[in-house]
């Protein structure tokens, strides 16, 4: 499942890398509200593409890209080209024992406003869950849907990767961590008004699970 706004001329390289480890998989374009030919691109490739009318947000597209999937098996990847396709089966082998796999990205090679965000949001999420993660930011992930769906997620931008990993957890899901390579030399940075957004989110948690 690829969330995509204004990604036209990524998608392209996200698509090529997927099918060239399996021709069998689904891909699921959901365009949040490009201004771009985002969705006229997914179809051209011939992906099964949904466009929403406005920008909803990251977490909101994965949210009606996962109810739409036709697999139970749902590995999340970013559409900018900054993560690996050729790593999807790794994530579909491991959820074959998991009900949600995350990405681990090597920290020292994150830009370091990144690293700084990482390294508040693992002692948030430590805090909040109890468990500890190598890399809790990264839009590479997988899940059972049959799990995804009992969640009730409801945030709809930059928090999605925290909260389904936050609720996750507490709902003592089997939760694997498999590293990734990525790649910053190409795609789209997180505006730092996003990154404030997501610490404010996880600081909340981690209150209101401390106490709790």
């Amino acid at each position: 499942m690829v969330p995509a706004k204004n990604e036209a001329n990524n998608l392209p390289a996200v698509v090529k890398g997927i099918r060239s480890v399996s021709k069998d998989y689904e891909i699921l374009i959901v365009d949040d509200g490009s201004t771009d030919e985002t969705s006229g691109v997914a179809k051209k490739l011939g992906c099964t593409c949904i466009r929403l009318n406005r920008n909803r947000g990251k977490g909101y597209a994965c949210r009606v890209g996962a109810k739409h999937a036709a697999n139970e098996f749902i590995v999340f990847i970013d559409s900018d080209s900054q993560l690996n396709p050729g790593e999807i089966p790794k994530f579909v082998r491991a959820l074959e024992q998991n009900d949600v796999v995350i990405g681990t990205r090597r920290m020292t090679v994150l830009p370091w406003q990144r690293r700084m965000a990482n390294s508040f949001s693992k002692k948030m999420i430590r805090v909040a869950t109890g468990q500890r993660f190598s890399d809790v930011l990264c839009g590479f992930r997988a899940v059972r849907k049959s799990k995804f769906l009992t969640l009730g997620l409801e945030k709809n931008r930059y928090e999605f990767e925290s909260e389904l990993l936050i609720k996750s957890a507490l709902k003592r899901f089997k939760i694997a961590q498999i590293p990734v390579y990525v790649s910053y030399d190409v795609g789209s940075r997180m505006r730092f008004k996003e990154s404030l957004k997501v610490s404010g989110y996880l600081f909340k948690q981690a209150v209101k699970n401390a106490f709790s």
